[in-house]
């Protein structure tokens, strides 16, 4: 059809199709007779009978004579289309479809050419970081297969990486210059042995336990290589992992690297501090040790007073004090004296502490507001409870007089059981559960399992964090597909999508030497806002270098009314503490052109690069420009 450059274009046409993965997909005809792919919208679902997919076009660009467009497969599948409707865009524009209000997942299976990502890291070229080291497998640790893939969401295809030691169970973070600092994992594999877990499925490996590595490397992007720097002081499996505001890295907890006198696994009590300064590992007499034995990543979040906040969430037990034993309530840890200073009241009034053992806990947008939420959990202590469906939310404001208040119940999803998929009830939640700040500034969690880690909950929802906790709700969205439990992971991607990776339901038993399941595809959820609200803005210019304190300017495609800085996401076994939203007041100063305030702490902003998000007065945001801040 002709058309007039400048001008939008309202399409519509009716699908049927056995695959998730087609597009409704424009073609230009340029000014020399070409035709050239010009626009693809988001994958559909799958549907048995006729159904309506629309869009509306960018403006045309110049030079452009006529456009065709059609529904595109880009799987194995059947497609058939009819009913091709083209006209001049006039008043809103139409969505229709579950994927309005539910959004859409499309998954796709590698084979034996996927990778098993225990460790999922988002680089500031916009690829994934996905590293397996052994894999959670006793078999390939005596092998020396250790394994790291870089994956390309654009393209769908890895990019295979030689991976130096067993980085399994490691701690990982971005450094300031957008590389990644990972640290520890497995020394030495732990050995199984028959019996029954206080998870219900049939393991034990107190034989003989893990061994925490003392090794340390870098991993560049631009060089898609990892460089070695010096050793920690002790070994650490399952180490946490926070960037101060000086661009220092402070790690504590995971496993020793030398075993207990019964060959058990025995928390390391040194605490680590990398110098970004130096680019190495400080002495132990060069850190204050705290006197905590910290178990395995627990989630210290860096607070606005450039301490770190220790929020009741942590792997396999919870922290306590090495002098009386008592467990370690919610409170505050000085990096620089080894000092913590625990909260009043019972953990600080977080509900159900006990059952905070691989919860996810993050820093709610924006990261000025200081408030951070737990989401479910599981006792696992006690082999007949179920995870938990609590969320609680703190204000780190109110300083030492802050409390824990109850945010809102997990929703209920399907949960597999029997083969088959059935309602949850009752107190059932998850645990295992992933949480991703999304690019509209709310928050996303999914996957998980409500009892162990073969009851996978099928469940996603979206949170608006505006509202007070006792006034904020979950809405349910669509679930993925893939089952996600032990070791699954979830990552927002620059586009405003979000990856799910991951998923190790089956634990290790004695007669297979350690392997073990694990599930290699990969998920892409393609939010509510990627369909509804018109034409998302782009930011069309901005300087990429930015200061404290700074007021940048940049220039958008169409009037916006917000901006954010969000930091990319480093995680694994549903921690990362490091994730986090700013806000960016803004000025207009016409002619879609606007002044940024940059906040002046590195406590709110700890430096590195972050994905810039730019939103409408409809709410829908940008795709997302790196800028690096300090």
């Amino acid at each position: 059809m002709k058309v007039n450059p400048g001008k939008r274009y309202d399409l519509q046409l009716a699908y049927k199709t056995t695959s998730g993965k087609t597009a409704l997909t424009v073609w230009r005809q340029k000014k020399n007779g070409a035709w050239v792919k010009w626009h693809t919208f988001p994958y559909l679902p799958a549907s048995k009978g006729f159904r309506l997919s629309v869009g509306r076009t960018p403006a045309v660009p110049a030079g452009t004579k006529a456009i065709r467009f059609g529904q595109v497969l880009s799987d194995t599948g059947t497609l058939t289309t009819d009913n091709y409707k083209i006209a001049l865009a006039k008043g809103a524009a139409k969505c229709v479809g579950s994927e309005c209000k539910k959004g859409h997942w499309i998954v796709n299976d590698f084979g034996d050419g996927g990778v098993r990502a225990m460790h999922t890291v988002l680089l500031h070229n916009g690829k994934v970081l996905l590293i397996a080291g052994s894999g959670n497998g006793g078999a390939r640790f005596a092998r020396g297969e250790f394994v790291t893939k870089v994956y390309d969401p654009k393209t769908n295809k890895f990019t295979n990486v030689p991976t130096p030691y067993d980085m399994f169970c490691a701690g990982h973070v971005q450094l300031p210059d957008g590389r990644v600092l990972v640290m520890g994992g497995t020394d030495e594999f732990a050995e199984y042995s028959g019996g029954v877990s206080n998870e219900g499925v049939g393991y034990v490996y107190e034989s003989k336990g893990w061994s925490g590595s003392k090794k340390s490397y870098i991993f560049d992007p631009a060089k898609n290589r990892y460089e070695p720097v010096n050793n920690m002081v002790d070994g650490h499996w399952y180490p946490s992992a926070t960037l101060l505001g000086n661009g220092d890295v402070y790690s504590v907890g995971g496993y020793d690297y030398e075993r207990g006198p019964n060959e058990e696994s025995v928390v390391s009590p040194y605490s680590e501090r990398f110098s970004w300064k130096t680019r190495r590992w400080l002495s132990d007499a060069q850190v204050p040790e705290t006197g905590i034995n910290w178990a395995t990543y627990p989630s210290l979040v860096l607070a606005a007073n450039g301490k770190l906040f220790y929020n009741g969430s942590s792997v396999f037990g919870h922290p306590m004090y090495y002098a009386n034993g008592k467990l370690v309530g919610p409170g505050y840890l000085d990096p620089a004296t080894g000092a913590f200073q625990e909260l009043g009241g019972t953990a600080a009034g977080l509900r159900y502490p006990a059952s905070r053992d691989q919860s996810a806990a993050l820093l709610l947008p924006p990261a000025q507001d200081q408030r951070v939420m737990v989401i479910g959990g599981k006792n696992f202590s006690d082999g007949s409870a179920y995870a938990i469906r609590s969320t609680d939310v703190i204000d780190l404001r109110k300083g030492t007089a802050s409390r824990y208040a109850g945010g809102p119940n997990l929703p209920y999803g399907q949960v597999e059981l029997g083969g088959q998929l059935v309602p949850q009830k009752g107190a059932a939640g998850k645990v295992y559960v992933s949480a991703v700040i999304l690019a509209d500034g709310k928050v996303m969690e999914t996957g998980g399992s409500q009892y162990n880690r073969a009851e996978h909950v099928h469940e996603a929802s979206i949170l608006d964090p505006a509202k007070p906790a006792g006034k904020m709700k979950w809405t349910p969205v669509a679930a993925d597909p893939v089952a996600r439990t032990y070791h699954s992971s979830a990552v927002l991607l620059p586009d405003g999508r979000v990856l799910a990776v991951g998923s190790n339901p089956d634990i290790p038993v004695a007669s297979d030497n350690g392997d073990s399941f694990f599930d290699t595809r990969i998920s892409i959820y393609y939010p509510p806002y990627l369909y509804t609200k018109g034409e998302a803005p782009k930011v069309t210019k901005a300087p990429q270098k930015w200061s404290y304190g700074g007021a940048p300017v940049i220039t958008t495609s169409a009037a916006i009314t917000s901006a954010s800085l969000v930091r990319p996401i480093a995680v694994t076994h549903s921690s990362d503490p490091n994730q986090r939203a700013v806000k960016l007041p803004l000025k207009a100063l016409g002619g879609n052109r606007y002044r940024l305030t940059v906040t002046g702490s590195r406590n709110i902003a700890p430096p590195g690069w972050y994905m810039l998000f730019v939103k409408t007065k409809s709410g829908k945001p940008s795709p997302a420009r790196w800028v690096r801040i300090g």
